[in-house]
């Protein structure tokens, strides 16, 4: 037994050995998908040589005789670095992940085929002005050439799934304009409230009717008049003839099976600017930290590029795929964005013959404009046929997202002329606040907050992108076709649009707020509940003598207002609980969400268990719609029809509710924030357990400060369903701030300071993957000048022009 022991053990060693060495060799293979940093490497279409100098985060200095080999040098840089980032993003957007993903993808593809962002970007296209066409097709072309001149395997994601890098091309840079459009759409507010309308009476609706409380700041920092009560939209929609009685279930949604686009109602991002008269230097500081879904890699890729021939030069935070800096600054202002909250879309209930191949169009029946589409889905011997309809006002989504027999065709911004392209390229190459604001008006889709500051010390705001002409609110719930016979009559004049210069506060701030008060209903209706937006703009109002630091400090900023306001509520449902350990902990909590602190956790679990208390019996005990606005409203009206639990016979009160739920808050009162609450950055990949475990594809979980609505904020699973008094802790959020930036605007001295949650790399092998990720929760900013030039660069690139010496001679091609 003794030997047969000993030779078991040895070759169980053996074993080893050889699975060691197969690793260990694997690990290596896969390395060399790693694209080297240094060296010399010839792109086709430079005028000139272009020379690339990375710092030791593997941030990219681009230094360029023209800005077309700038923009191509930054498309062999994000190829490099992005590849499979940017296979990804056209497979979303052409609705080809089926093809790699099988039956889970179908749907969103269905979905995707049916938007057909792509043939509008296509459009998009075609209408483009010849110059900044040609830029596009200069970062296209360096995108090709990096995977033409690649060295070594292609990255891990396309060894795991079999497939090779598709070509690039200009089309495929507009579309991802597109897929940001429809991330930050509100059309997914309007299905989950066209479901609750649903299912609901009309005494329930009144409480879910969006709103913007008295008490919540304003972009333009004007103020409600005296007698005037905050608006609704019930206030403003009640008289509008052309919205429809919900009789059917709301469309369904095909989700998104690899989260891609699962920032979806959370749209939350900062933005802050201070004159002159506020800060230390006496010159301005504008800040932004921008919330979506936390993606590895990171949604952004940090870069500064210059061009000799107009002395331009320009850094800040690039999305892979597209050419130039979406957010960040060139020698003369800042720009920032945050999400404008617009009412871009508008789902409109088609009139159908009885063989549904025909619709009204005024008094007329019009047949459908019919596709096929057919979507390849791995696994499946043929292919799913699809048959996508249009009508004159937008493609009928109800064919893949069905609504218990309605036709709802949608009318959507993000399927309109223009986009955001030749909006970013034109600020880029902004002078002054003139050149900026004309540059924004170019914007179309998707819609943003843009806060700016100069060197000149302007400080200023305008909004970008289009505005559909309609009744105010009308476009709350779904709209007759009668009221909409063509579509929508008009988009807002450029006059119309919100903007202030200069304010005489001093500063400007945006959280995701209202515009201003006779915007709402107009611009949307779907704004957050403004804790955060009050929380900036108490700090920001009192700024005197700041510096890049106390901008900084702000970001990380995790006092919570929601728990000022309603804390006393917890802490006397506990005391009647007899929960006397548990108040004592909510009354010492400092209300910061820091991860150390004990009362983050009680209270948080305290409020979405009491949401569940109120809300789960209208829906049946499953999921619905129950937003923030709505929980606080029935919190503070004790007569609320949502307190009684219609499944019991005896009539509930708020306050036996809260002290359920202060019950269920005990379980946890123990408990430090940082616990229950953490935060990662996702791949899809990832997801797969044991080739995470392999490539360590996520980035995370770890402990995370922030909760709803503080500036520095958090979008937890706590709160993504009403049931959410089951889920497991540690709750896990994939979504918050994707990064952070903070400029001060001298003359002669513009500089910016940012920081990702993950890194710049794409390659989950590569160092610069993750090692943003250990100092993200205390943010220390990497600064970064427009135009500089590294003393001690960490590693050196130089392109070459097609056919010009090399001096290694050892290009290598895959």
């Amino acid at each position: 037994m003794a030997s047969l022991l000993r030779k078991a053990g040895a070759a169980a060693a053996v074993a080893l050995l050889v699975a060691g060495v197969v690793a260990t060799a694997g690990f290596f293979y896969l390395k060399r998908s790693i694209q080297p940093r240094s060296g010399e490497f010839e792109l086709p279409g430079l005028s000139r040589p272009v020379a690339v100098a990375f710092d030791e985060w593997a941030i990219p200095r681009i230094h360029a005789a023209t800005e077309a080999d700038a923009l191509r040098a930054q498309g062999f840089l994000h190829a490099s670095e992005r590849l499979w980032q940017l296979e990804l993003f056209q497979r979303v957007a052409r609705g080809r992940l089926a093809e790699i993903f099988g039956e889970p993808a179908a749907g969103f593809d269905q979905l995707m085929r049916t938007l057909d962002i792509w043939s509008v970007a296509g459009q998009e296209l075609e209408e483009m002005a010849g110059p900044d066409r040609a830029l596009l097709e200069a970062y296209a072309d360096g995108v090709d050439a990096r995977m033409a001149s690649w060295r070594g395997q292609w990255p891990p994601e396309f060894l795991i799934l079999g497939i090779e890098p598709q070509p690039w091309s200009p089309q495929a840079s507009l579309a991802i304009g597109r897929i940001m459009s429809l991330d930050l759409s509100e059309w997914q507010t309007e299905l989950s409230r066209i479901s609750a309308a649903a299912l609901l009476g009309g005494e329930h609706l009144k409480t879910l009717r969006a709103g913007y409380p008295a008490w919540g700041p304003t972009i333009l920092q004007d103020t409600l008049p005296a007698a005037a009560p905050p608006p609704r939209i019930a206030d403003n929609a009640a008289g509008s003839a052309g919205r429809v009685a919900l009789r059917a279930a709301a469309p369904s949604d095909p989700g998104s099976p690899l989260a891609f686009l699962s920032s979806f109602g959370f749209r939350a991002s900062n933005s802050w600017a201070l004159g002159g008269a506020r800060t230390a230097s006496g010159h301005p500081l504008i800040a932004n930290d921008i919330h979506l879904a936390l993606r590895a890699p990171s949604t952004w890729y940090l870069v500064a590029m210059a061009a000799d021939e107009r002395d331009h030069a320009v850094a800040g935070l690039s999305i892979p795929g597209v050419p130039g800096v979406v957010v960040g600054l060139n020698r003369n202002l800042a720009w920032t964005f945050t999400n404008a909250g617009v009412d871009d879309a508008d789902f409109v209930a088609e009139s159908v013959n009885l063989d549904r191949s025909m619709y009204r169009r005024g008094d007329a029946w019009q047949p459908f404009e019919s596709r096929a589409e057919e979507v390849v889905v791995r696994g499946r011997d043929e292919p799913v046929a699809l048959n996508v309809r249009s009508t004159v006002r937008g493609p009928v989504i109800t064919d893949v997202m069905p609504a218990g027999g309605l036709t709802l065709s949608l009318l959507w911004t993000g399927l309109e002329s223009g986009g955001a392209a030749a909006a970013i390229l034109a600020m880029n190459r902004s002078k002054d606040a003139a050149t900026l604001v004309e540059a924004v008006k170019l914007m179309r889709s998707p819609h943003q907050n843009v806060i700016y500051a100069t060197t000149s010390g302007e400080i200023g705001y305008r909004m970008g992108g289009s505005v559909p002409e309609r009744r105010d609110g009308e476009g709350a719930f779904p709209l007759s076709f009668e009221a909409m016979a063509a579509g929508w009559p008009g988009m807002w004049p450029e006059e119309a649009m919100p903007a202030l210069a200069n304010p005489e506060r001093g500063y400007l701030a945006s959280a995701n707020n209202l515009q201003a008060w006779p915007h709402f209903g107009a611009i949307g209706v779907d704004y957050p509940v403004p804790f955060r937006a009050r929380r900036v703009d108490d700090l920001v109002s009192r700024a005197s003598g700041w510096g890049v630091e106390e901008m900084r400090t702000m970001q990380l900023d995790s006092y919570s207002l929601w728990a000022e306001r309603h804390r006393p509520r917890a802490v006397q449902a506990a005391r009647r609980a007899g929960l006397d350990s548990l108040a004592a902990i909510l009354e010492r909590w400092d209300l910061r969400t820091e991860t150390d602190r004990f009362g983050p956790a009680p209270f948080f679990i305290w409020l979405y268990r009491l949401r569940e208390l109120l809300a789960a019996d209208e829906y049946d005990g499953g999921d619905g719609w129950f937003p923030d606005v709505a929980l606080i409203e029935v919190m503070e009206d004790e007569g609320n029809i949502w307190v009684d639990d219609r499944r019991t016979p005896r009539m509930e009160r708020l306050e036996s509710l809260e002290e359920e739920a202060a019950r269920h808050a005990a379980l946890v009162a123990d408990r430090r924030w940082g616990e229950v609450h953490q935060e990662r950055s996702f791949h899809p990949l990832g997801e797969v357990a044991f080739l995470d475990r392999i490539f360590r594809f996520n980035i995370g979980p770890y402990p995370a400060r922030g909760g709803p609505h503080t500036i520095r904020p958090d979008d937890p699973d706590l709160r993504a369903r009403i049931d959410s008094a089951g889920r497991a802790l540690p709750m896990v959020s994939q979504h918050g701030p994707t990064a952070r930036f903070v400029a001060r605007l001298a003359p002669g001295d513009a500089w910016g300071a940012f920081l990702l949650p993950t890194g710049q790399a794409g390659n989950p092998l590569d160092p610069h993957y993750r090692d943003m990720a250990p100092v993200w929760s205390e943010s220390p900013l990497i600064r970064i000048e427009p135009g500089e030039r590294l003393a001690r660069p960490a590693a050196s690139l130089r392109l070459l022009p097609k056919h010009a010496p090399a001096e290694t001679g050892n290009r290598e091609s895959r």
